[in-house]
Formats: C-alpha cells, structure tokens, sequence
C-alpha cells in the first residue's frame, strides 16, 4: 500500500508492519543504528529504574541489538520481535553469552502469551504503530498482564510537532556501507493532521516501484494521557533526549523539536 492510498482510504491497519520490517532487514541489516544508541538505552533503563539485574521485557525488539546490550549489562531480557527476517537477527544475537540472558520470541506483541512479569516493559520507537485500539490493548496487556507490582514502563511515544512540521520533505541517502542489501534510497516524510500519522515512505532510487512506507500514530503528552484512561497505569516521568519536561513549566522547544519523547510509566498502588 502505498503513502497516496493511506492518506485516501484513511484507514491504517497493522496488515503493513510484517512486510515493511521485513525488507527494512535487507535494506538496513542487522543493526542499523550506533551502537551508542543501544548504550544509551542501558543507561536510561538503569538512570529511571535501578542498575541492579532487572527482569525486562522488550516490546518490539527489532534485530535485538538494544536487548543484546541489555543482556551484557547483566539484565534478563526476553525479547519480541514480529519480523521473522529481524527476529532471526536477534536470535543471533541470544546465542552469544552474556553476563545476564536473551530470550527471542517472534510473535506479535498484541497476541503473545506470556506467563511471566517483569520488573521493566521497555518499548523502543515501536508505539503507535496500527489504531489507537491496538495501543489500548497493548496498554492494558501492560499493566494487567505483565508488569511486576513496583514495576517500570519506559515508552518511546512519537509526538505530532515534528512531524508536522517536516512533512512534505525529502532525503537522498546513499547505500549502507557493508550491508549487501542496502541501496540508494530517497526517503520522504508525509503527515496526516486528522489521524495525526506520520507516514515514513522509502523509494529505492533504481527500483521505485518497490516502494515502502510505515505509517506511526503520533501523540501529543496530553493524547497519551487520554490513552492511559481505564488503565491502571500513570505517567511519572517525561523526557526529550535526556532533558526532562516538567509540565508545569513552559519547555516547548524540546517538544516542537522532537520526533519522540520517553514516558515513564507506573501502576497505581
């Protein structure tokens, strides 16, 4: 489906996110980001919830890169990731030793049955991908089914200003170096403002008829609060690139500037 038919059917199920993952493992490889963002991650884990080993559950892993450095940061990690081609990175990755444990289970996070809780539910970059329906569901699964008592929620929440303000913008990005799949690439960003949805569409240059876009629900703190309504859980912490946001004062350039925040959430007590 194509950035131009999900503006006009105004429709966005989670029918895309299989096969955009899928191929975003051969155009990107196995880890596309630094590996300074995956330290960063164990360093804000360990900054809002405690350094000792933790029991964590990582919604959406990805190639598992961010669960890996988790893993050799002493932490107990079980993993999920939907994409087969980027679950099989993962499993890669859990097979190496690590001062504390991976786990990989590809399955989709709405419907997996787990048994266990944890002490941390960390959701990187991955919310809001399908309805507000399914981030409901995915919340109260959350709070009712997989969050330990005294419990953290760290939540990367995709918020509408940037967006917004990029929309109708576009990149030229080179190939990957040392990634056999990647190719150049034209990147450009699309916004709905009735659904606030950013649409991220990827046209690889000699091969446009391929190609791809993912489409992300983005929420301003005051529709994430809307969401958490009927859940046991609250917001205890908000943050921009480190920079915490008190509500009460006025900070509307780490907002406006952001293409997401990080949320702490809390079960009522």
């Amino acid at each position: 489906m194509n950035p131009a038919s999900l503006f006009e059917l105004g429709v966005y199920s989670s029918k895309w996110i299989k096969d955009f993952y899928d191929q975003a493992g051969i155009w990107w490889g196995a880890d596309p980001q630094a590996p300074s963002v995956h330290r960063a991650r164990v360093a804000t884990v360990e900054r809002l919830c405690g350094s000792e080993p933790r029991t964590i559950l990582d919604l959406g892993t990805g190639p598992g890169a961010t669960a890996a450095a988790m893993a050799d940061a002493g932490h107990h990690v079980t993993a999920i990731e939907l994409s087969p081609a980027r679950a099989e990175y993962a499993r890669q990755l859990a097979k190496n030793p690590r001062k504390g444990s991976l786990v990989v289970l590809e399955d989709d996070f709405y419907n997996v049955d787990l048994k266990e809780q944890f002490d941390v539910i960390c959701c990187w970059e991955t919310f809001g991908l399908g309805t507000d329906a399914n981030q409901r569901r995915l919340l109260h699964r959350i709070a009712d089914e997989w969050l330990k008592p005294k419990g953290r929620v760290l939540m990367d929440v995709y918020s509408p200003f940037r967006p917004a303000h990029d929309a109708g913008t576009e990149r030229r990005l080179p190939p990957l170096s040392g990634v056999p799949g990647s190719v150049e690439m034209i990147n450009r960003c699309h916004f709905d403002p009735f659904h606030s949805r950013w649409i991220d569409e990827w046209i690889p240059v000699k091969e446009p008829q391929n190609a791809l876009a993912q489409t992300v629900r983005c929420y301003s703190p005051a529709d994430f609060l809307l969401l958490l309504e009927g859940t046991s859980l609250r917001m205890e912490h908000i943050e921009v690139e480190g920079q915490t946001i008190d509500l009460e004062v006025d900070k509307p350039n780490l907002l406006m500037n952001a293409w997401c925040y990080l949320v702490k959430l809390i079960a009522y007590q």
